[in-house]
């Protein structure tokens, strides 16, 4: 496993058996994350509200803790073989796409650890790490896929897959940036007007999750199908 985690010096080739298999798995467990998030949602619905409460809601179930900690795990280990596989690539992406991923990945895991608390509880401890590492991933993955975008766009036969993962990346930037200003509201509704928007917490959560997933798995589909000229 180490020898995939270090990049290689600039003279040696692509090992295209190891970066198969680091986007394989950055795929399957990226797709496993979805998968998980779509079971909670069908079996445990009327826990959760996914309008107006956050996916995170679903770690303080008993009945769902494990899944959804299975599930934020899963996109975690996937951003990490991703990352693996970044640095294994030799793309002209240079230090700041991978130190971004980083920080998505580390974000992740944080949250799976940390639970959240209640929206109508006190503030824990606990539930700050989940809401400050939460915050970080969200941020961190957007820019990843727009640094991302610019190092590919030098690449002549990746240029097509640099725009849509650019495209992903703005989608993604305004879905954040939504998301966090219903959390705001939800926390300090101050207006009438804050005080609907925080009614739609989860829904912009979920929508710019739902983009970040698809920029993430547009990514590890750009690794696994690159073909060096």
């Amino acid at each position: 496993m180490q020898a995939f985690l270090v990049p290689p010096s600039a003279s040696d080739p692509v090992d295209h058996h190891a970066l198969r298999h680091l986007t394989a798995a950055a795929h399957t467990t990226l797709s496993g994350s979805v998968a998980l998030g779509a079971l909670l949602h069908l079996g445990w619905a009327r826990q959760v509200d996914p309008v107006r409460q956050t996916l995170s809601e679903y770690a303080l179930h008993e009945a769902t803790a494990t899944l959804f900690k299975a599930c934020v795990g899963a996109a975690a280990v996937g951003s990490a073989a991703l990352l693996a596989g970044l640095l294994r690539s030799r793309l002209p992406v240079g230090a700041g796409a991978p130190a971004a991923l980083s920080v998505g990945c580390a974000g992740l895991l944080i949250s799976a650890v940390f639970p959240t608390d209640a929206m109508d509880g006190a503030a824990s401890p606990g539930g700050l790490v989940h809401r400050y590492a939460a915050g970080a991933s969200l941020a961190a993955l957007p820019a990843t896929g727009l640094l991302l975008a610019r190092g590919l766009q030098r690449h002549p036969l990746l240029r097509q897959k640099a725009r849509r993962i650019r495209r992903l990346s703005y989608a993604s930037s305004a879905a954040v940036l939504l998301f966090f200003g219903t959390h705001v509201s939800a926390t300090r509704p101050v207006t009438p007007a804050t005080a609907r928007a925080a009614r739609l917490l989860g829904l912009t959560e979920r929508t710019a999750l739902g983009l970040e997933m698809a920029l993430l798995l547009t990514m590890a589909n750009t690794l696994r199908g690159r073909r060096d000229r």
